[in-house]
């Protein structure tokens, strides 16, 4: 004899469900993942920012650790904030005038909902997937959120991510190396105090192929004197090598110091292919959060090339007055 069975449904759960997990990331309740967005860090919850962007859920699974740090460039706090709001409630009140640069870093961010939208006039759907008809207020949405100051760099980064334009970058560079980089490396000893470990997540001790699935995490700066370099799990390197395929070699900036830290990366289109030998020192954390600050940090190889033959016609410039 069938028993009978009854159906109960909750008709307040997604409504629920939204308003507690906002509610959670505002109070930095269980948080275990940070955005950092024009100076200021974001704390979240990778389970929903995961199931939010594809893009983002495979940054964190390249990452293996417990709480990763992304950092957002050529993103606003501003727009970060209205972002999170859409990803944990689903909706979000915009401006006009801030209502493309929301779908753009929406886009840059592969949100779902976002990655294909497109307005037509200004007029914005009323689907499920777009924002609010009403754009005439501003942004209601508050995240909790703090300066990059100083006393940021005290802050226990278990994993750091710049996230990467998708876009397949091929560009050839020139073999690039200059003393500068010696004297960059001899601030190891600073970050001795700050990392007191090498994480082990971050390095491979012998050469193998590394399978990435095409996630970009690394990113591009340049040195003082305007060479390239590369960062890429906490760490900075400097292009030894350009070979005809357009692989990359990357060495460590410390193999030039009293450290001979002997870990390089090879590369392809902006995709790591090999990880050769186990870094010996700490991460270059404050190398790199001087280089946020500074705004030199790049997702795109061309953009720091770019910058750094503005820097060096700068110095050529600024020698030729000098001995004139």
């Amino acid at each position: 004899m069938n028993q009978a069975q009854f159906a109960l449904a909750w008709s307040q759960y997604k409504k629920n469900i939204c308003n507690g997990l906002s509610s959670l990331q505002q109070n930095g309740e269980f948080v275990d993942m940070t955005l950092a967005a024009d100076g200021h860090f974001v704390k979240v919850h990778q389970v929903v920012m995961a199931l939010a962007s594809p893009f983002i859920k495979q940054l964190i699974s390249s990452a293996n650790c417990p709480h990763p740090i992304i950092f957002l460039n050529k993103i606003s706090n501003a727009t970060l904030c209205s972002i999170l709001e859409y990803i944990y409630t689903g909706e979000v009140l915009l401006t006009l005038e801030n209502f493309d640069e929301f779908i753009e870093a929406g886009r840059e961010l592969h949100i779902q909902g976002l990655e294909n939208m497109k307005s037509q006039s200004h007029k914005v759907g009323s689907t499920e997937d777009t924002v609010a008809d009403d754009i005439n207020e501003v942004c209601y949405f508050e995240v909790p959120s703090q300066s990059m100051d100083e006393d940021q760099t005290e802050l226990d980064f278990e994993n750091t991510i710049v996230s990467g334009d998708t876009k397949d970058i091929r560009i050839m560079v020139q073999n690039v190396y200059d003393d500068d980089i010696a004297e960059e490396s001899l601030e190891n000893d600073e970050n001795l105090s700050f990392s007191q470990d090498v994480a082990h997540n971050s390095i491979e001790t012998s050469a193998k192929p590394i399978d990435t699935k095409n996630v970009r995490v690394m990113q591009y700066t340049v040195s003082n004197q305007g060479s390239l370099q590369m960062i890429l799990n906490r760490f900075l390197y400097y292009l030894k090598h350009t070979n005809r395929n357009n692989t990359r070699q990357w060495r460590c900036v410390d193999y030039v110091s009293g450290v001979k830290c002997p870990a390089h990366v090879i590369t392809k289109d902006d995709i790591v292919i090999q990880r050769i030998s186990a870094h010996t020192h700490p991460f270059h954390d404050k190398k790199i959060l001087k280089k946020v600050r500074a705004g030199a940090i790049f997702s795109a190889i061309q953009e720091a090339e770019i910058e750094g033959t503005s820097m060096r016609k700068k110095t050529e410039n600024n020698t030729q007055i000098d001995t004139e």
